[in-house]
């Protein structure tokens, strides 16, 4: 049987940076993230006794990635299968851009392989086993599995849902300002900054009060104290890569172009605010009411941008194809 799974994209408000354990690629830091129901990812696996040999396909063309033969045989030992795969993706993020192209790409195929292995798959809730599978892949990857809000535990490396996609009164707009893939990629960012940062340890320790801001603010419905617990949390990750040796400059002055001009639609009083990952594409929130204003803003911009929006979506779903 061939199952095919979905997942979409998902932006960190509360930033993950670093790890503690390399190995199992664990977060450094707890994070909170919210999926989108677009872009994403669309992943078919087949599990084919005729096959001598894996099979992996990205947009149309045929592509090896190590990560993905490593989830395939963590699978096969999972389900105790011993048959080769077929698999067959479509991404409609850029990649390697700072648009979390690797967390929906991993939750995508992590989802589709366990389903065609037999594994039992609970959308609402998933196993351990498989956050732990999606995980190797992209440490951001178990975000994706759920919908709405989510949060991804430090200690445990789980996800928890803390709002669903239908009660999350917003939308989201990405400025993208650059097609290209980026120099250095986030596992590499995140081993440099945290081995060579003055601030990545200052950074770790503001992950806490960041975090409890956020969530009291989702709690009480108070946007404005989610959108500063954000911004904070994107500064202190920005100037913690900065410091690191050779400096991480994933900002760009087209970057900050983009955000001051938020900051003064912000002080004309709608309140929207911003978020950036390891790339210079810029994500900016806002209330699903001021979605238009937040786009006139930046459609005003001398310069051209490319902008998508989006709105929550759900977790990773999948069904079976005969």
């Amino acid at each position: 049987m061939r199952a095919v799974a979905e997942a979409g994209i998902n932006v960190a408000l509360i930033k993950y940076w670093g790890k503690r354990d390399a190995s199992q690629n664990l977060p450094a830091v707890s994070s909170l993230a919210l999926t989108l129901k677009s872009p994403g990812t669309k992943t078919s696996v087949e599990f084919v006794p005729s096959l001598s040999a894996d099979q992996f396909e990205l947009n149309g063309e045929p592509c090896e990635d190590k990560g993905v033969l490593a989830c395939l045989d963590e699978v096969r030992a999972l389900s105790g299968l011993d048959l080769r795969a077929r698999v067959v993706s479509q991404n409609s993020v850029l990649t390697a851009s700072g648009l979390a192209s690797s967390a929906s790409g991993f939750a995508a195929l992590g989802v589709a392989a366990w389903c065609a292995a037999g594994l039992p798959f609970e959308a609402e809730s998933p196993r351990p086993e498989l956050v732990h599978l999606v995980r190797r892949g992209s440490g951001s990857a178990p975000r994706s599995l759920l919908g709405g809000l989510v949060e991804l535990d430090r200690e445990t490396g789980l996800v928890h849902q803390l709002l669903s996609p239908e009660d999350c009164p917003y939308r989201l707009v990405i400025a993208v300002l650059s097609h290209q893939k980026k120099a250095v990629s986030s596992r590499e960012g995140m081993r440099r900054t945290v081995q060579t940062s003055p601030y990545f340890a200052d950074f770790a320790a503001s992950n806490a009060s960041d975090l409890a801001a956020a969530k009291e603010a989702i709690k009480s419905s108070n946007f404005e104290q989610l959108g500063a617990a954000m911004e904070r949390s994107t500064w202190r990750m920005h100037a913690a890569m900065i410091a690191s040796d050779p400096p991480l400059r994933y900002m760009t002055s087209g970057s900050l172009r983009v955000i001051e001009r938020l900051e003064a639609l912000r002080a004309e009083g709608i309140p929207v605010f911003f978020t950036e990952d390891a790339g210079p594409q810029v994500k900016a929130l806002c209330r699903t009411e001021h979605l238009s204003q937040l786009l006139d803003a930046l459609r005003s911009l001398s310069e051209p941008l490319d902008l998508q929006w989006a709105e929550p979506g759900p977790g990773a779903r999948c069904w079976i194809e005969a």
